[in-house]
């Protein structure tokens, strides 16, 4: 059985950057909160600007990274499960193939995120920082095409 999860060794890799760049900015603003010597003069402007934005960015990404910790996407015979098992937002719903609209992998520079859309109500399920083999996303689109085809068809003209 196929299954996207969370990619812990990202997350960490994500984190360990981040306290890189929080330890780096601290002794930046150390520095400038406590002069020693003229090295105030080097750490103001640009330099503690560029450390402060990367470190906010780095924040955001590694709470992004975090966020779908306990999220498992399980492919099966009849659809896509997904299931979150977290604390507080419990849910495990069984995705049928006829009622999915598309999967997509989107990238970003910190780790990837699998989005699965439904055909109704624009609804969307996600898995941020997604651990994904190409052999999961070929047989869920294959499924998908599956489902597509036994969807009944309409005929409008009788109608």
């Amino acid at each position: 059985m196929q299954q996207a999860t969370w990619n812990h060794a990202q997350y960490l890799s994500v984190l360990s950057w981040t306290m890189f760049s929080a330890a780096i900015t601290s002794a930046q603003l150390f520095l400038v909160f406590f002069p020693f010597g003229n090295l105030d003069e080097y750490v103001l402007g640009w330099p503690l600007g560029l450390s402060l934005t990367a470190n906010a960015i780095l924040v955001i990404a590694s709470t992004l990274g975090r966020r779908d910790q306990y999220v498992r996407i399980s492919l099966t015979d009849n659809g896509i499960q997904y299931a979150d098992e977290s604390e507080s937002y419990r849910r495990n719903e069984l995705l049928r193939a006829s009622e999915i609209k598309k999967i997509r992998v989107r990238r970003n520079p910190f780790f990837k995120s699998l989005m699965i859309d439904m055909k109704e109500n624009n609804q969307r399920f996600f898995l941020s920082n997604a651990s994904i083999t190409e052999n999961f996303l070929a047989e869920a689109n294959a499924l998908i095409k599956q489902g597509a085809g036994n969807v009944p068809q309409v005929d409008l003209q009788k109608a």
